[in-house]
């Protein structure tokens, strides 16, 4: 049976839909079965040209505070920096559910290899996927890793290949709670990290830098996760667990021509950052905890974020959605 192309996609406009459709018609060349599984709904002429197309209605984005995302990073190598800030959401839960529906049916049908990807890639080249079923013969997965200074190495997620027989339980029957309480219970709130724990349960995952993935004519993940905010990713408070402090954090990983901001604390206190330049950082302490009960963050002219610390529960929740850690080796949650 031949393997299975897995493309997992939300295309709610045009621009998104319009990747997807090149994508698709990319696949005409392959020598692969093509599924798409959506949060929204695929136009005709895109399902005319893949074997199997199911939409799930349901899209749901966690928000409570103990479930949303909280990247981190590392300024000067010295405590990092965890915060669910950036974006305030999780789509984690909405993702697997795709994956975990297109598995199943998958595993139905009788397929063996499934190579998952997002629908924001270029394939012109089927090299690597050819090489990963290869592999898939004697081991269970072939993930890929993301490589970047000030953070750790994470699972490339919008692409990997794997055994159906070989899949970790949790990736084939979804259970909504259980996923929960599995970011719930993890310490960095990483979708990465729980994804890559899982897929590589059996110990004998083969593990490839992502920038295979980017040569003879590819590229992944080619849009910004971030092209729905209109600010830059970091450019968050956060508190110090070590010093009681509120602090400030920019990273700007995104606007080229420089971004600058201004905190206003307690309706009276303000601060004129300087402008951040493309890939600089800065960091600005704005006062202890105990003494500001509101920050109100503009960047470049207009209101990012609008955060009271009124009472002691604003303030202990927000010790724990965003916080800098006591020392540098991630043992002070």
């Amino acid at each position: 049976m031949k393997d299975l192309i897995l493309i997992t996609t939300y295309c709610p406009d045009d621009y998104r839909e319009n990747i997807l459709r090149d994508l698709v018609d990319s696949l005409q060349s392959s020598p692969f079965d093509v599924m798409i599984v959506s949060h929204t709904p695929i136009p005709l002429d895109i399902q005319k040209k893949v074997n199997f197309v199911w939409y799930d209605e349901k899209n749901e984005i966690l928000t409570d505070w103990d479930l949303i995302n909280q990247p981190w990073f590392n300024p000067g190598n010295d405590r990092r920096i965890q915060s669910g800030l950036l974006s305030k959401k999780n789509t984690h839960l909405a993702i697997w559910r795709m994956q975990i529906l297109g598995n199943s049916i998958a595993k139905s049908l009788g397929y063996n290899k499934v190579h998952k990807i997002e629908y924001d890639c270029v394939i012109n080249n089927f090299d690597e996927f050819l090489e990963n079923s290869i592999l898939l013969n004697t081991n269970s997965c072939v993930s890929y890793t993301k490589s970047k200074d000030t953070v750790d190495d994470i699972l490339f997620g919008s692409c990997i290949s794997y055994n159906l027989n070989d899949l970790h339980p949790d990736f084939l029957v979804l259970n909504e709670e259980k996923i929960k309480n599995k970011i719930r219970n993890s310490k960095s709130k990483s979708p990465e990290g729980i994804a890559k724990e899982l897929y590589h349960h059996k110990g004998d995952a083969i593990v490839k830098s992502k920038s295979l993935l980017d040569i003879k004519g590819n590229s992944f993940g080619i849009i910004d996760g971030q092209m729905e905010n209109n600010f830059i990713p970091w450019g968050v408070p956060f508190y110090d667990k070590l010093t009681n402090e509120i602090g400030f954090i920019i990273w700007n990983t995104q606007n080229q021509k420089g971004v600058k901001h201004q905190i206003i604390i307690n309706n009276n206190k303000i601060f004129n950052l300087p402008i951040t330049g493309y890939n600089g950082w800065r960091m600005e302490f704005l006062g202890s905890l105990d003494s500001i009960e509101n920050i109100l963050t503009i960047e470049d002219g207009k209101i990012r974020d609008n955060i009271s610390l009124q009472t002691q529960e604003e303030k202990e929740t927000f010790k724990k959605i965003s916080f800098r850690h006591k020392n540098n080796n991630q043992g002070d949650f």
